[in-house]
C-alpha cells in the first residue's frame, strides 16, 4: 500500500471514529421527555362539616386515581372552600375537573363559563328549616319576626332559603337573620336555644340526625341536585365520555363502593345542564355575586 492510500485509510478511520463518537455523545444527551402537568380537581364541601385539606386530600385520594386511571394523566387534587375562591376559579377555567356540594356556583359554571356536567349524586339534597321539638312554629309563614340562623350569607343554603321565604312572601333581607359558617355550629345553636329557627342542608350531620334527635323540620325546599362534578372545556367530549361512564360503574364493584362511601355518595349518574339552569331560574337575583 502507498503512503499515500495509507493516509487516506486512516482520515476515514479517523473520521467514522468521530461520527460514532458525536452520535453517542448526542444519545447519551438526548433531552429528557417532556413533563405532563397535571390537572386540577377541585373538591368543595361547603359549609356541611368544618373538613379541613388534610382531610380532604385523605377522602378523595382513591377518587383522584380512578379520573387519573380513566383519563391517563396526572391530576392535582385542590380542597377549596372558600366560595369566592371557587367562582373567580371557574371562570378562568383554573380547575379542569370541580366537584362540590354546594352546586349553585358549578351551575353558573354551567351555564357561563362553559364547563358540562359529568356526572351528578344518584341521591337529591334539600334545604331545611328546623325548630326545636316544643317549638310553637309549625310553618315557614310562621316564621316572619322570628330569629332565624343561616350559614354565611350569599352561600348555597342562604341563597335557597331566601327563595323559600320569598315564595311564601317573604323577605329574608327584613328579617332577623344571623349567618354562621359550619353547619354544625347552627345545629349547636338551635339546641341551646339561641335561635326560634335554623336553616341547614339535608345533606349535613345536623340535617341528617334531627329529626331522629327529636326536633323538627318545618320545611324542606324542592329536590336539588348533589355533589355534581363538572368539567372544563379543557376536557374532549370524548374524554368527559370515558370519565363519565368510569364514575356511573363505581357501585358497580365492592371496590368503587368503597371509594363512594369514602366521599359521601351512594352513586352517580348522567346528567344534563337543564337541572342546573332551573335551579338558578328558581334561585333568581339574589345578590349571590356581591
Amino acid at each position: 500500500m502507498t503512503m499515500h492510500a495509507s493516509n487516506t485509510v486512516l482520515r476515514f478511520a479517523h473520521t467514522v471514529l468521530l461520527v460514532l463518537s458525536l452520535g453517542g455523545s448526542a444519545l447519551a444527551q438526548k433531552p429528557p421527555a417532556k413533563t405532563v402537568q397535571p390537572l386540577l380537581l377541585a373538591a368543595n364541601e361547603g359549609a356541611a362539616g368544618n373538613v379541613d385539606a388534610i382531610e380532604i386530600a385523605r377522602r378523595y385520594e382513591s377518587f383522584k386515581q380512578i379520573i387519573e386511571k380513566t383519563l391517563g394523566v396526572p391530576i392535582a387534587l385542590v380542597a377549596v372552600r372558600d366560595a369566592t375562591v371557587l367562582r373567580g376559579s371557574v371562570e378562568t377555567h383554573a380547575y379542569t375537573l370541580v366537584l362540590s356540594r354546594p352546586v349553585d356556583i358549578l351551575a353558573e359554571a354551567i351555564r357561563d363559563f362553559g364547563y358540562q356536567p359529568v356526572v351528578v349524586a344518584k341521591e337529591t339534597g334539600n334545604a331545611l328549616f328546623i325548630v326545636p321539638k316544643d317549638s310553637p312554629i309549625r310553618t315557614i309563614a310562621q316564621i316572619r319576626g322570628k330569629s332565624i340562623v343561616t350559614p354565611d350569607r350569599y352561600s348555597y343554603m342562604w341563597r335557597i332559603a331566601a327563595a323559600m321565604m320569598r315564595d311564601n312572601n317573604i323577605s329574608i333581607s327584613e328579617q332577623k337573620v344571623r349567618t354562621m359558617r359550619d353547619q354544625a355550629a347552627i345545629g349547636w345553636s338551635m339546641e341551646n336555644g339561641f335561635f326560634d329557627v335554623g336553616v341547614v342542608a339535608s345533606f349535613s350531620g345536623v340535617g341528617r340526625t334531627w329529626e331522629k334527635r327529636g326536633g323538627r323540620v318545618i320545611a324542606k325546599s324542592r329536590d336539588l341536585p348533589t355533589v355534581p362534578l363538572i368539567a372544563s372545556p379543557k376536557l374532549s367530549a370524548a374524554q368527559v365520555a370515558k370519565l363519565r361512564a368510569a364514575l356511573i360503574a363505581l357501585d358497580s364493584s365492592e371496590s368503587g363502593k368503597a371509594i363512594l362511601k369514602q366521599i359521601g355518595v351512594a352513586g352517580f349518574m348522567e346528567t344534563s345542564p337543564d337541572p342546573f339552569l332551573d335551579l338558578l331560574k328558581w334561585l333568581g337575583d339574589l345578590e349571590a355575586r356581591k
